[in-house]
């Protein structure tokens, strides 16, 4: 790797730990793309999961055991596990080309839809999705858990999946991020595994991420301090600026 692509994971990895702990607006959603501008969209994507795995650290000591109980866990990341191995076997399948194009398109569909969360096609498409009811409870676990798994090995987008569920069944603020952040760990443990065996992230890479590990905590402990005194909206209104002007950058 040469010195900028070094700069790169350092400075891409500070700021979707800032992301993460500042806002929580979908640090891998921010990741992902910003990566794809310097390396191919699948090793971007392998690079990903090693880097927030490394923020995951910090998020599991801030919020440990303030997560789900075991049983509602196992109801969301259980369904996961065939996502995660569909999602695996898609990779290598899909032409590299067309996987940039859908990083470019899925990422500016996501910043227009969180900027613009009551038009008439978010508002259409979201009443499309099964909400969860008392009565059927468990079969939206299982449909968000699987539609989770494909979402973020692929894009690492799975948090924003899993939110549209325990967004209804978690009422407590800490137990719902908490929750997250514990699948979050789990997952990107699991897709730094499986994409050095897939072969989109190599042992060396890994190596070149734990060096960045200072830069990822540094992100993670000035996004705590962010989230408790910035304007949460405008920096909110500002990362998904970035991720949809980023983006619309990889349609070239």
């Amino acid at each position: 790797m040469n010195l900028m692509e070094l700069s790169t994971i350092a400075a891409a990895g500070f700021l979707s730990a800032l992301i993460k702990n500042g806002v929580g607006v979908g640090s891998g959603i921010f990741l992902l793309p910003v990566l794809t501008l310097v390396f191919p969209a699948k090793t971007a994507l392998g690079i990903g999961a090693p880097i927030m795995l490394g923020s995951d650290i910090i998020g599991l000591r801030n919020y440990w055991r303030e997560w789900a109980s075991t049983r509602e866990l196992l109801w969301l990341l259980v369904p996961a596990v065939p996502g995660l191995l569909l999602g695996t076997w898609l990779i290598p399948v899909i032409p590299g080309h067309v996987f940039r194009m859908g990083v470019g398109v899925f990422g500016m569909a996501y910043a227009l839809g969180m900027l613009f969360p009551r038009s008439r096609i978010v508002t259409a498409c979201t009443r499309l999705l099964p909400r969860p009811r008392p009565g059927a409870r468990r079969c939206s676990a299982v449909f968000y858990g699987m539609l989770g798994g494909i979402a973020t090995v692929m894009c690492h987008a799975g948090g924003l999946v899993w939110s549209l569920y325990l967004l209804s069944t978690q009422k407590d603020r800490r137990v719902f991020v908490g929750t997250i952040v514990l699948s979050f760990a789990i997952t990107n443990l699991y897709k730094t595994f499986a994409y050095l065996h897939i072969g989109i992230l190599d042992t060396q890479t890994l190596l070149i991420i734990a060096l960045s590990l200072p830069a990822i905590y540094l992100g993670s402990f000035f996004g705590n301090i962010l989230n408790k005194r910035s304007h949460h909206r405008m920096f909110r209104i500002a990362v998904l600026a970035v991720i949809f002007i980023v983006s619309l950058l990889l349609m070239k």
